[in-house]
């Protein structure tokens, strides 16, 4: 749990330093693969780079449809957008930090796992 906290920490401060540069949240989808393969590997599961690269692909279309699409329009609003993206990326994290945790405390169905 520490681990996702601070990844959401982390992911509070990228989205309120770059929240009035549109289009960075590339950096926060980049967040939260690291915070995968890092929660993955505390949980001794091994994810191969296929795994890795569809986690990714997945995490980017999510965070676009979330992010983007509405924080964007969020933006002409200057200060309002702003607070908004940073809420909504931190919420992001945290909730997928902790559908990771639970995802890998199962057994690792593709075998690759202890």
């Amino acid at each position: 749990m520490n681990l996702i906290l601070i990844y959401t920490l982390i992911a509070g401060v990228i989205s309120a330093l770059t929240a009035p540069i549109p289009g960075t949240s590339l950096l926060l989808t980049a967040l939260e693969v690291f915070m995968i393969v890092h929660l993955a590997k505390e949980n001794e599961f091994k994810l191969g780079l296929k795994e890795i690269g569809y986690s990714a692909a997945a995490i980017w279309g999510i965070s676009t449809v979330l992010k983007d699409t509405a924080l964007e329009v969020l933006t002409f609003f200057p200060v309002i957008g702003w607070i908004a993206e940073v809420i909504v990326a931190v919420v992001f994290v945290f909730f997928l930090g902790l559908l990771l945790n639970v995802y890998f405390k199962k057994p690792n169905p593709s075998g690759h796992g202890p």
